[in-house]
């Protein structure tokens, strides 16, 4: 009879292969092209950068707030699906470059400011740039995906909930109870009943 070793490990692996969109693809070029030339906007609060449905107009990187990836479950409740912080991307990126409607929503959670480049521009100059960069960034995008399904199972809500706050320490704390409860797939009070037991740990 096989003995089966202890699974925390696998959490670390996890982690591991989720912070390899950054890791794997090198957003500097991107990054510098959005400095350089992009447009500077700003959403409010609860603006839309982009409604489900729409097909992606721009890349654009966040500079200051963020913005949740949002779609609309059948009873008319958000259910969120990711996040956008400062310095990092927020697109539809997949649909985007297809040309295909958007199956999410992308809104300003509070008042944001990007660097905004219409999404074929930036990819023209990439594709002169960095000529592999579309193929490694949809392979760590695919990659950050699969991870993420594989944490539902086999991570708890605390887990999750502990692995948002290692990647983003200062803004798991901004973000609102709502929104994060959303991503993690779990009620506003049982988030709170996580954030209470692990403060409990922390003294």
């Amino acid at each position: 009879m096989a003995v089966r070793s202890r699974q925390w490990p696998l959490y670390h692996k996890l982690s591991e292969i989720f912070n390899s969109y950054k890791q794997q693809v090198n957003l500097s070029v991107l990054t510098e092209l959005c400095e350089k030339e992009g447009k500077h906007v700003v959403y409010e609060r609860d603006e839309y950068l982009l409604r489900q449905g729409d097909v992606e107009r721009h890349i654009s990187l966040v500079k200051s707030g963020y913005c949740r990836y949002m779609c609309l479950k059948s009873d008319g409740d958000e259910a969120i699906v990711g996040f956008a912080m400062v310095d990092e991307f927020v697109t539809d990126f997949n649909n985007g470059i297809r040309r295909l409607p958007s199956m999410v929503s992308l809104v300003a959670s509070v008042r944001t400011e990007v660097l905004q480049l219409p999404i074929g521009y930036a990819l023209e100059k990439l594709a002169e740039l960095v000529p592999d960069f579309l193929y490694k960034a949809s392979d760590a995008l695919f990659r950050m995906c699969y991870t993420r399904l594989l944490e539902l199972y086999v991570l708890s809500p605390a887990e999750r909930y502990s692995r948002f706050v290692e990647l983003y320490p200062d803004m798991a704390f901004a973000i609102k109870v709502k929104e994060l409860a959303s991503y993690l797939q779990i009620s506003p009070q049982h988030l709170l009943r996580i954030k209470k037991s692990l403060e409990g740990k922390m003294k």
